[in-house]
């Protein structure tokens, strides 16, 4: 199939909505991008998308933060989003695929945009290790724009509420709630699930609307990787369930996923939770 333009892409990918109302231009989470572990391109990663995981908090026409800053975080333009003067940058963890995107980041470089980075224990110390040469060519460090503040406790964003909580993964990460005027969001990218962690986990994303949640790999698959970090749609499932969620999106797919091996993971899913779809490249969650 073609790749569909901007406003078919809004059009067709908007089933996110509000008890049956139109999504609205006021607060809201945009899916940048929801690939795991690297991108990927090509004709077999259209649908959903090549880009690793980001996600934008956006009121009216502007973006007031983001979640993650994989490659996905470079492509907010194409969704007719302009950056706010400040924004708020919170980051889950620093694997590189929820940070390439920032080494990109025209506005970190520019010097336009106030950039306040929130992440787990010490998110200056991990970024400017990283984004330096001689891994890139211009180090982090040099960026006068930009602030880090370890994340800890809620933080409010132009009438958003962003909530950190621990979650399993190597090197620890988090994830977040946003809770919003009209509705609120759980975004839990990489998260091992059948763990210890799930119970408390379930508390901090307790009565969300919407769960967006790593389903990285297969039943199969997961069975080989335990401790590698990640879930599978089942896992996701159990995740939305114990929360009470009305919907739930699948993130951090595996770069061997195609298009079609997407489209399957979703209609096994589906017998288990009917509102459940892949956070592609456009989907719109109203808060």
């Amino acid at each position: 199939m073609p790749f569909p333009t901007d406003g078919e892409r809004f059009a067709t990918l908007r089933t996110l909505r509000e008890k049956g109302g139109e999504v609205s231009e006021g607060p809201r989470i945009v899916v940048l991008g929801s690939r795991g572990s690297i991108p990927v391109s090509g004709a077999e990663f259209v649908r959903y998308g090549g880009n690793t995981s980001s996600f934008a908090l956006a009121s009216d026409d502007q973006i007031v933060g983001f979640i993650d800053a994989g490659t996905g975080l470079i492509a907010h333009a194409m969704h007719g989003l302009e950056l706010s003067p400040s924004i708020d940058v919170f980051l889950t963890h620093y694997h590189w695929d929820h940070i390439q995107g920032l080494s990109m980041f025209e506005a970190l470089w520019s010097g336009d945009t106030e950039i306040l980075i929130h992440g787990p224990g010490g998110p200056e110390r991990s970024l400017n290790s990283v984004i330096t040469p001689p891994w890139f060519p211009v180090s982090l460090a040099n960026a006068g724009n930009v602030r880090f503040q370890t994340i800890g406790r809620p933080v409010e964003v132009r009438g958003l509420v962003v909530t950190p909580f621990e979650v399993e993964h190597p090197q620890g990460a988090v994830g977040y709630r946003v809770n919003g005027p009209l509705a609120s969001v759980a975004v839990v990218t990489d998260h091992e699930a059948g763990t210890e962690r799930d119970a408390s986990i379930t508390r901090a994303i307790s009565g969300v609307d919407v769960l967006v949640h790593d389903a990285q790999y297969t039943p199969a698959e997961v069975a080989i990787r335990r401790g590698w970090g990640h879930s599978t749609w089942e896992g996701a499932i159990d995740a939305a369930e114990a929360a009470g969620a009305e919907r739930l999106l699948l993130t951090s797919l595996d770069p061997r996923t195609t298009d079609d091996d997407a489209d399957s993971i979703v209609a096994l899913a589906r017998r288990r939770f009917p509102n459940t779809d892949v956070a592609a490249p456009g989907v719109v969650v109203p808060l």
